[in-house]
């Protein structure tokens, strides 16, 4: 998974002009915490000025970033966008934890302590229908049913998707995806509400899966727009296949002819947002426009789940780091390849030195074979 490297000054430069910008520095104040004039700091975001060895060090100390930042190509990131709304600064943001996260991930591919199985489909759909078919494809490769699949970070992991919960604040940016080779890195936001966490993975995998940024004849048109539209129907029927959702509208409705109590349980059931779950029913024709409508505003309380008996069990929680990363952080750990604070790095903080189970120990015979070689 080796980044490629950038070719030429002027790369460098702008890369550093991009972490000082991120960081929220002016070039002035940039060039008075490295005791650089600010028309040196221009030179060398304009690639005129070159930096040695311990320049570099320097810089990477003082914008918070590792020397190889600045010296590889960043990932190619997607990122999902609540609304279609833009927000530069939130784009910006993600695409840091994202990058870090990748860089994370590369070092734990390449001392050889991660596996993630494979997986893709065929890429790009053209259609609605084929978004739909393309979803129960994914599930069937799971081998789950089509019933509510819980514990989705879990789930997408044999599909080649690592999966990551983290806070980026409240914002419009749902989340992004990154393909490293054969595997993808998701990051969606936190912050978001459970059911919408757990809809943002479901179109990250759909990103994975369905390499639409990858495919030119992906689907309705060239835009954005229509790729995200279609990528949307992946997820809700991935989540929410149309027999098994069909099936509990029917089996519920003896018990509660009231169509918003059926979808307060379908709801906590599928573990989705409110909104999700009326729009999938208003698709499936289950419900008219206008009760769509009036469900709208009338979203439910944790009383209203409560009524039903119904519990809305939360996933992706942040920090919620993908299982086989965590694994492998530790994994990297017990055999002496990484030390504990970087490991504690790795895992985002979530554990202390002391919760770190021990280092694996040399078997006495590996000892005597090093001290023979010595002598």
């Amino acid at each position: 998974m080796e980044r490629a490297r950038l070719g030429s000054w002027a790369e460098v430069g702008s890369r550093v002009a991009t972490a000082r910008e991120r960081g929220g520095f002016t070039q002035r104040e940039l060039g008075d915490r490295l005791g650089l004039h600010r028309s040196a700091i221009t030179r060398i975001e304009l690639g005129q000025r070159h930096l040695d060895a311990l320049e570099l060090a320097q810089l990477a100390d003082a914008l918070g970033r590792s020397v190889e930042w600045f010296l590889t190509e960043p990932p190619a990131v997607i990122a999902s966008h609540r609304d279609g709304l833009s927000a530069d600064r939130n784009v910006q943001r993600l695409e840091d934890e994202l990058e870090r996260t990748c860089r994370d991930v590369e070092l734990l591919n390449d001392v050889n302590v991660l596996s993630v199985p494979s997986a893709a489909l065929h890429p790009g759909v053209t259609s609605r229908d084929e978004a739909e078919a393309r979803a129960l494809e994914a599930r069937s490769l799971l081998g789950r049913g089509d019933g509510p699949l819980l514990d989705l970070q879990a789930a997408v992991e044999p599909l080649g998707l690592l999966a990551f919960s983290l806070d980026l604040g409240p914002s419009v940016i749902d989340g992004g995806y990154v393909r490293l080779g054969d595997i993808g890195v998701a990051l969606v936001n936190g912050t978001a509400d459970p059911g919408r966490r757990r809809f943002n993975l479901a179109h990250e995998l759909g990103h994975h899966l369905l390499a639409d940024e990858y495919t030119a004849d992906f689907g309705l048109g060239t835009t954005r727009a229509d790729r995200e539209a279609l990528i949307n129907v992946f997820a809700i029927h991935f989540l929410m296949p149309r027999s098994s959702f069909h099936t509990r509208w029917t089996e519920l409705s003896g018990q509660w002819p009231d169509p918003r109590h059926r979808l307060v349980v379908l709801a906590a059931e599928f573990r989705v947002s409110w909104s999700a779950t009326i729009s999938h029913a208003l698709t499936l024709e289950l419900i008219s426009r206008s009760d769509f409508e009036l469900l709208k505003v009338r979203r439910p309380t944790s009383g209203d789940y409560l009524e039903v008996g119904a519990r809305f069990d939360e996933e992706l929680q942040p920090v919620a780091l993908a299982p086989a990363y965590s694994q492998a952080a530790v994994r990297a750990y017990r055999r002496g390849v990484i030390t504990a604070d970087r490991t504690i790095e790795l895992l985002r903080r979530t554990v202390a030195a002391e919760d770190l189970p021990r280092p694996h120990e040399m078997p006495i015979e590996a000892l005597a074979s090093e001290f023979e070689d010595i002598i």
